[in-house]
């Protein structure tokens, strides 16, 4: 293995130590004698299997020496240092026979140290844990395969590469038997340099490859297996549009721009960063002249004066109006007073809390999310869970949460339900008799302690009940009114930006990074753009939505800033189509294409654009845009987030079926994303397999799948039970 492995140092030296071996009982009889009667090791007590080396146990007496601060600054007398060399040991071992006298230093252990109860628990843990990694990986001895291929990665080796692999033993014996005759025996130099064989393995499939393709050479690089295997084909007889593949067929069986190995849609780990651009924005300058003038809901012009508005100044008579995320300040009570008991008294609490953040308001607001069963957003809620079962508790006066964190008590939908009703009817009565205007609206219902009355509701979210209450209170407010929405949520800001036009000019949100005024940044933006951005937002990453690989709302952002109007067009019409046509299809790839595209490089195209970036960067396929075909899906999938924000001034919301968007249910009824319905594979693999001819033995080994599947298989339709070109 050494040698075949190319390792140099092995290589070279262990032939020299086998043959010291070989001579050891001719050189060093007394050696080989110790040897030969077992003296290989130093034992120390009577415990079995706790022999050690002499090396070892050479470090064992070195240890007595190790006092406090070691040599450090003990002496630079040469014979003072020899004193406590030859001490040392000897003042140990005193010490030990006087333990021993009184019993202090007996070692009782009676069976080796890896048969405890503690290192048999760790030990049993390791093996699960290696068994779970590789289980999760599929079971290796359940399939068999009739080619070589990694087992975490799934990638098959490439053909070329397998007889090496297979018959490694033998060439290393091979080789092995050629340098004991050059140095060992010969006259070669042990030190002479040593040639590299450079055999191929399972990582050479990664390296560059110098490919002809009609009439010019392109380097390429070839990162996953089916694209591996298309390479071969490349490289035979047939004509294969390799330009053409590449732009519009995915490498994997999941797209990688947009999702993860396992199919899961990446999760958007970034959205706060929109939160600083946005504000940054507003900040960056002044407006222009020729900036548009907003005209607000109660009809008044904006003045320049108001450009920056404080959430309170003194002296101020202006009437307030604060909306407050209830859930949120319910996540701030994660750390619990001591005087929190019960549930009664997180009511208690949770009121307090709410006062104080809103005492200087007229008019309060207090919004809680709805949990929905069958919501797109309980994939998100699972990942909060962190893999632990949920613990539904009652909602009662009485209930003891004394001792249960708040996680976990707010681990199971339908305690949050309970709990949010209960937080809203107690705040309620709690401020029955109050001054100020007290609103709460909890799973569809709204209340107040007043005698207003509400329509009825079905928001899932928060987020856009929040803005329905903000267009209502703007309504039914003066236009010098102050309105602050008290909410950290990305999509929040979002949304009041995009929906200013319907507020009270005097519009600010209080987030984690402080109070941010509305309406620069609605003006930085433009109207269009601010209309657009709720679109934009799910567009290039969101909860529901997910995320495109390797390219943050940094980046996002400035090309959206960038776009043209057709582009900021198509993504209004997100929010009220229902399917994708072609021209939208093509306007939101020329989207992406910007936020793909090198510093420098304008490609409109997305298959042009990842022929290039294959090419010319060696972009492997979690660097690339998304084909057109997984792109058509996540807009699909955009369409029900942008539908729910295009509502949020409507009580009753319209929502779009998530089966017909981008989503589907597998065998045991999961909502699962739809990742894309062309197949990863080109029209040249139809042909192999639907037209007249047979693969020979080389093609067809390329058509079995990283699954384990004949491509046959891959295209098979469930219900028809046949592939999806007629073939069984």
């Amino acid at each position: 293995m050494f040698f075949a492995m190319d390792r140099i140092k092995y290589k070279r030296l262990r032939p020299r130590y086998i043959a010291d071996m070989n001579d050891l009982r001719t050189n060093y009889p007394n050696t080989w004698k110790e040897l030969g009667a077992g003296n290989i090791s130093v034992t120390e007590n009577r415990i079995p299997f706790v022999s050690v080396g002499a090396d070892h146990a050479c470090e064992h007496l070195n240890k007595q020496m190790k006092v406090r601060a070691g040599l450090i600054g003990i002496s630079n007398n040469a014979d003072a240092r020899q004193r406590f060399f030859m001490a040392a040991p000897a003042l140990s071992c005193l010490s030990k026979k006087f333990k021993r006298q009184f019993d202090t230093d007996i070692d009782n252990a009676t069976e080796h140290h890896d048969l405890g109860q503690s290192a048999i628990k760790r030990e049993h843990s390791a093996i699960n844990k290696i068994k779970n990694a590789i289980l999760s990986h599929g079971n290796p001895f359940a399939t068999e395969d009739d080619q070589l291929h990694k087992r975490i990665t799934h990638a098959y080796v490439p053909v070329e590469y397998v007889p090496q692999i297979l018959n490694i033993d033998a060439t290393g014996q091979k080789l092995y038997e050629e340098y004991v005759s050059e140095r060992i025996n010969g006259d070669v130099s042990l030190w002479a340099p040593v040639k590299k064989q450079n055999n191929k393995m399972y990582m050479s499939g990664n390296k560059k490859e110098s490919v002809k393709l009609r009439d010019k050479t392109v380097d390429l690089k070839e990162t996953k297996d089916l694209y591996g295997r298309l390479m071969v084909l490349a490289k035979s007889n047939r004509d294969i549009d390799l330009k053409q593949a590449i732009g519009n067929y995915e490498f994997t069986l999941t797209p990688r721009a947009l999702f993860a190995p396992n199919g899961a849609m990446l999760s958007c780990s970034d959205k706060s960063k929109l939160i600083h651009l946005l504000e940054k924005l507003g900040t960056a300058e002044p407006p222009n002249d020729d900036q548009p003038q907003l005209q607000y809901a109660s009809g008044s012009q904006c003045d320049s004066e108001m450009m920056n508005i404080d959430t309170h100044t003194e002296g101020d008579t202006n009437r307030r109006i604060a909306l407050v995320d209830g859930m949120v300040v319910v996540q701030k009570l994660t750390k619990k007073p001591a005087t929190v008991v019960t549930v009664k008294d997180l009511s208690k609490c949770f009121n307090d809390r709410l006062m104080s953040l809103t005492k200087d308001c007229d008019e309060i607001v207090l919004v809680f999310d709805t949990y929905k069963a069958d919501s797109l957003k309980s994939t998100t809620r699972e990942k909060r869970r962190q893999g632990k079962d949920p613990v539904q508790y009652q909602i009662r006066d009485d209930t003891s949460i004394k001792h249960i964190p708040m996680s976990r008590f707010l681990s199971h939908d339908k305690t949050k339900t309970d709990l949010t009703e209960y937080l809203a009817a107690g705040t309620l009565e709690y401020n029955r008799d109050s001054s100020k205007l007290v609103i709460t609206l909890a799973s569809g219902h709204t209340r107040s302690n007043n005698e207003l009355l509400f329509e009825a509701n079905n928001h899932e979210e928060a987020d856009t009940l929040l803005i329905h209450q903000a267009v209502l209170a703007s309504q039914r407010n003066p236009p010098d009114a102050e309105l602050v929405i008290f909410s950290p949520d990305t999509d929040v800001l979002v949304l009041v930006i995009a929906n200013y036009d319907l507020l009270l000019r005097k519009t600010s949100i209080s987030m984690n990074s402080g109070v941010i005024q509305v309406q620069p940044v609605w003006t930085a933006l433009g109207p269009e753009k601010a209309k657009a951005l709720p679109a934009f937002h799910a567009f290039s990453g969101a909860d529901n939505t997910g995320r495109f690989s390797r390219i943050g709302k940094t980046t996002w952002m400035q090309v959206y800033l960038k776009a043209v109007r057709e582009v900021v067009r198509a993504l209004q019409t997100l929010s009220d189509a229902t399917g994708v046509t072609d021209d939208l299809l093509s306007t939101l790839a020329t989207f992406v294409s910007a936020a793909y595209s090198p510093k420098g490089i304008q490609i409109a195209s997305i298959p042009e654009l990842r022929w290039h970036l294959f090419c010319k960067h060696m972009a492997e396929s979690d660097k690339l845009p998304p084909t057109l075909g997984a792109l058509q899906q996540h807009i699909l999938r955009v369409q029900i987030q942008a539908t729910v924000w295009g509502q949020v001034s409507v009580a009753q919301q319209q929502f779009l079926d998530a089966l017909k968007h981008g989503f589907y249910k597998d065998a045991n009824g999961h909502v699962k994303p739809v990742t894309t319905e062309v197949l990863p594979a080109i029209e040249m693999l139809h042909n192999l397999i639907s037209h007249a001819y047979v693969p020979d033995e080389d093609v067809s080994q390329i058509l079995i799948d990283a699954t384990g599947q004949t491509y046959g298989e891959l295209c098979h339709s469930e219900s028809t039970g046949t592939s999806a070109h007629g073939y069984q």
